[in-house]
């Protein structure tokens, strides 16, 4: 009789929801102090486990790290598969609506200044996300293409929405329409085809480009 390997074993399963619950401890602690202060006892204690066990599924705080910047943007991007520069702009309301519940590990996860403690290993599945919107103008060999990913890796971000909210007291929402009118007006001028680029009121600037938000002005009022 073949053996279903599909479903993962009851060790598997076991071991996932160990998993989830020491990332959970560490994002409870992350609520009350600095990433890099929060020793590996404290999270064992934080997670209801024993440090031998906490060491078993995670050996070293960067790979634990690892784990919670795996988490932090499963949670961001779960669900989201823009197949469309609309849908991309649409996209970026989820994405900064979530990031705000979890504001202090998306602030830490992306703005750690040693990478070696947060590896970004997320970086394929942004990208993959981006070409999938973009189709052909995301071509590698293509220096319009590659320029449009490389902003929009930028615009797509939270960090974009937590840059904005320092510097300008922008809200998600806020913040999501002016991405979202971004993406969709470099993508018009890079030449992306898309069903509707238009901003929701139908208004177009003297260049025939979606009209900004009319959000907060840039001195933040």
């Amino acid at each position: 009789m073949a053996t279903d390997t599909s479903r993962p074993s009851l060790r598997e399963a076991q071991r996932a929801v160990t998993d989830q619950r020491i990332i959970e401890a560490l994002l409870a602690l992350i609520d009350q102090e600095h990433p890099l202060e929060i020793s590996m006892a404290a999270v064992a204690k934080q997670a209801g486990v024993s440090e031998p066990t906490l060491y078993r599924h995670f050996p070293t705080k960067r790979d634990l790290f690892a784990a919670l910047a795996g988490y932090q943007f499963q949670m961001v991007t779960a669900g989201l598969a823009p197949a469309s520069v609309d849908d991309l702009g649409d996209a970026v309301h989820t994405v900064f609506q979530r990031s705000a519940a979890m504001e202090n590990v998306i602030r830490w996860t992306l703005a750690a200044t040693d990478p070696q403690r947060v590896p970004r290993r997320n970086v394929q599945a942004r990208l993959a996300m981006l070409r999938a919107a973009l189709g052909d103008q995301a071509g590698p060999d293509d220096d319009t293409g590659q320029f449009l990913m490389r902003t929009l890796l930028l615009l797509t971000s939270p960090m974009a929405w937590l840059y904005w909210k320092d510097y300008l007291g922008l809200e998600p929402a806020d913040a999501a329409e002016t991405a979202s009118w971004a993406i969709k007006t470099l993508s018009r001028a890079a030449g992306v085809a898309s069903s509707a680029l238009s901003s929701g009121d139908g208004s177009r600037n003297r260049a025939g480009l979606p009209g900004p938000c009319r959000g907060r002005r840039a001195d933040g009022r």
